[in-house]
C-alpha cells in the first residue's frame, strides 16, 4: 500500500464547483454528502513505480468527517478560512503526510536506509470557473524529513450524469529536489552496481484521471476512480524508478451518516 500511496501522490486536488448530485470539489479534494461524516474501503491497483515492487494491489480504508469549512480524514485535514459555498475564490489550509519506504517494499530498494514519513503544511485556493474548479497548492515539508516543498495545479469539472456524479481532472504537481532526492535518490553510501548513485532535481508529473461516484442509497455509494501520471525525466531517471508512466485504480464503497 506504501507503493501506492507514492503512486498518487505523484499523480500526487471556496468557492467550489457542485454537480447537481452530492459531489463537490473543496481545498482540490473530491468530496461528497457535505457535513456527514462517512466511512469507506476497496481495493486499489497500480503500476510498479519501483523496480522489483513487492505489491501492486491493496486493500484501504479511510474515514472521517467533511464539513462546510472543516474536514478530516485519513488523507488529511484542511480547514477553509476565506470564503464559502458561493464565493468565486475560496482560500485553505490543509495538513498531509507523506508515506515513507522501506528497504522491503522493493527488490530495488534492498540494503538502502529507509525513508520516513514525512508531513506537510499547506495553502490551498480553489478558483471557480463556471461549472469547474482550477485548485493550486503549495505545501512544504514541516517535520524536518526531506526538507522541501510541493506544488500543484488542477483543474476538476464536476458532471451530474443523472444516475452518477463524474468528476474528471486534469493537472501538474511539482516536487522540488529535495523531494525527488529523499525519495528517489541514492545516496554514495546506498549506491551498488545496479542501483548508482543518483541526485535528482525538481520534477514535474503531468496527471489526468476521474472519480465517479454511484449513489446506491441515501447513505451508500460505490465509487470508483482511475489516474495516470506521466513523471519527468528529473524523478523518472532515478535508478530506483520502473517507468516514467504511472497509473492507480480502485473501487470502493463508502457509507456517510
Amino acid at each position: 500500500m506504501k507503493k501506492l500511496c507514492f503512486a498518487i501522490t505523484a499523480i500526487l486536488i471556496s468557492s467550489h464547483a457542485v454537480a447537481e448530485g452530492n459531489t463537490y470539489i473543496r481545498n482540490g479534494n473530491i468530496y461528497s454528502h457535505q457535513g456527514q461524516y462517512f466511512a469507506g474501503a476497496g481495493a486499489a491497483t497500480g503500476s510498479e513505480l519501483y523496480k522489483g515492487q513487492d505489491h501492486k494491489t491493496a486493500v484501504y480504508l479511510n474515514g472521517g468527517y467533511h464539513g462546510e469549512d472543516f474536514n478530516a480524514d485519513l488523507a488529511g485535514i484542511n480547514y477553509r478560512f476565506m470564503g464559502d459555498n458561493n464565493s468565486t475564490l475560496n482560500f485553505s489550509a490543509f495538513v498531509v503526510a507523506n508515506q515513507g519506504l522501506e528497504a522491503s517494499d522493493a527488490d530495488i530498494l534492498t540494503g538502502m536506509k529507509n525513508r520516513k514519513t514525512s508531513g506537510d503544511l499547506g495553502l490551498n485556493a480553489d478558483i471557480r470557473v463556471g461549472q469547474g474548479t482550477f485548485s493550486t497548492k503549495f505545501q512544504h515539508d514541516v517535520t524536518g524529513v526531506y526538507d522541501g516543498y510541493q506544488a500543484d495545479v488542477t483543474y476538476y469539472h464536476p458532471m451530474h450524469l443523472g444516475f452518477a456524479d463524474l468528476v474528471p481532472y486534469a493537472g501538474v504537481h511539482y516536487f522540488s529536489k529535495d523531494y525527488v532526492d529523499y525519495y528517489a535518490g541514492v545516496s554514495k553510501s546506498d549506491a551498488t552496481a545496479k542501483r548508482p548513485e543518483y541526485k535528482g532535481s525538481g520534477s514535474l508529473a503531468y496527471k489526468v484521471g476521474y472519480s465517479l461516484v454511484v449513489p446506491i442509497t441515501e447513505h451508500l455509494d460505490i465509487t470508483q476512480a482511475t489516474a495516470y501520471s506521466h513523471l519527468s525525466p528529473d524523478i523518472a531517471d532515478s535508478p530506483l524508478i520502473n517507468s516514467s508512466n504511472q497509473w492507480v485504480t480502485t473501487l470502493g464503497v463508502s457509507y456517510s451518516f
